[in-house]
């Protein structure tokens, strides 16, 4: 039987000659129906870079993202994460 994620799973991609690090989040499709604006606010928050060809959408509604950050990627994931728990919709 097939696990359904509900909660985001998050990684940081260290480049092996740069060391820039990139997060990348995938969002399931239950996280998103229950915290969409959340997740859409977590997205504009302005310390998070990407573009489109950094998201890749799947047909059941879920989406993975690569994004960079000014300071560590783990704090950019655990703002959401923090934002999701709380409630917050932060405009």
């Amino acid at each position: 039987m097939a696990e359904v994620l509900n909660q985001p799973q998050f990684q940081v991609l260290t480049h092996r000659n740069t060391g820039e690090k990139t997060g990348r989040i995938y969002f399931p499709a239950l996280f998103l129906a229950e915290f969409y604006r959340v997740v859409i606010n977590w997205l504009k928050y302005s310390n998070i870079n990407f573009d489109s060809r950094d998201i890749k959408e799947y047909g059941d509604g879920s989406f993975r993202l690569y994004f960079k950050t000014y300071k560590e990627p783990e704090l950019a994931y655990f703002r959401l994460i923090q934002m999701a728990e709380r409630g917050l919709d932060i405009r």
